[in-house]
Order: structure tokens, then C-alpha cells, then sequence
């Protein structure tokens, strides 16, 4: 079964990207448009239309990289990814930014992604934290749930540097 489904779930996985995520890691350069993944082991089901990447979970595209422990994509019945759920140590590298949480969902009918579980995102030096991040890519908007703590400017992402000694 790992024979049939691995082709389709990697021809429909190319569809999968997400534009200004980070570099490619190492050597796993994925084709144009496209992304790799890999873990330490991959369990995909045709009936259910899933595919589960366990274990030190790499997601290179174009313009990303996704760590996390666990990932789980679910696939339309005509084999296009409908919805990709990423937990544990969940990290998302794009240039400029980096992104942390316990858990991230994309849900392709409305290309967003929902960070939550202590999510994070710092970007170039602005760093926000909310129990609920929202991002919706196509309209470049983002919705934070709870109590949201902005950090703007300087200070974050850098060390500070010592204060002189006046003489």
C-alpha cells in the first residue's frame, strides 16, 4: 500500500507551499513548487485519505522549512491536500521570520494557518504572543485571540549591548 499512495501523496503534496516561509535546510533542495518531507516514519491510509509523518518531522519547500514531532495531512477525495495539522515543538522558518508553537493547523479552503499551545512569532525584530494566532496568507492579515503581548522594535531578536560607564 506504501508503494500506491506515496507517488500520489507526493505529486499532491507539490501543490503545498507557502510562500516566504525560510531557506532550505542542508542538502534537501525540493523542486520547483514543491516541498519534501521527512520523519521517521510515515503511516498513509488511502481510506481515509491521510497520511501521518512521525518522528523528527522536516517540511522543506521553496520558501520554508516546518519542524515539529508529528505531522498529519488529509487529503480531498481527488487527492489535493484539504488540511495539515503539525504538533510538537512546532517551528516555522520563513526569511525574516520564525514562528513557535505546539501546535499548527493549515486549512487550505481558506489558506490560513491557526498557531496555538504558547504560540510565537518573532519577525525581523517585532515579536508577538497570544494563546490564539490567526493568519490568513492571502490577505496578509492576522487575528490574535486572548491577551496578546506585542513587542515591537528593538531589543528583540538581537542582545543588547552593555551600558557605557560614564567617566
Amino acid at each position: 500500500m506504501k508503494s500506491c499512495i506515496l507517488p500520489l501523496l507526493f505529486v499532491t503534496l507539490a501543490g503545498w507551499t507557502v510562500p516566504a516561509l525560510a531557506q532550505t535546510s542542508g542538502d534537501v533542495t525540493p523542486p520547483p513548487g514543491g516541498s519534501i518531507i521527512t520523519s521517521d516514519e510515515l503511516r498513509a491510509d488511502q481510506v481515509s485519505h491521510t497520511a501521518t509523518f512521525s518522528g523528527n518531522v522536516l517540511a522543506v519547500g521553496n520558501n520554508f522549512t516546518l519542524r515539529c514531532q508529528e505531522m498529519v495531512v488529509n487529503f480531498t477525495k481527488d487527492g489535493k491536500v484539504d488540511h495539515i495539522t503539525a504538533k510538537g515543538d512546532v517551528v516555522i522558518e520563513q526569511p525574516g521570520r520564525i514562528s513557535h508553537c505546539g501546535q499548527a493547523e493549515y486549512f487550505h479552503e481558506d489558506d490560513k494557518f491557526v498557531l496555538t499551545d504558547q504560540p510565537s512569532i518573532l519577525d525581523n525584530k517585532n515579536k508577538i504572543e497570544a494563546p490564539k494566532i490567526t493568519i490568513y496568507r492571502t490577505s496578509q492579515q492576522m487575528i490574535t485571540e486572548g491577551r496578546t503581548k506585542t513587542t515591537l522594535g528593538n531589543g528583540v531578536g538581537t542582545a543588547a549591548a552593555p551600558a557605557k560607564n560614564p567617566q
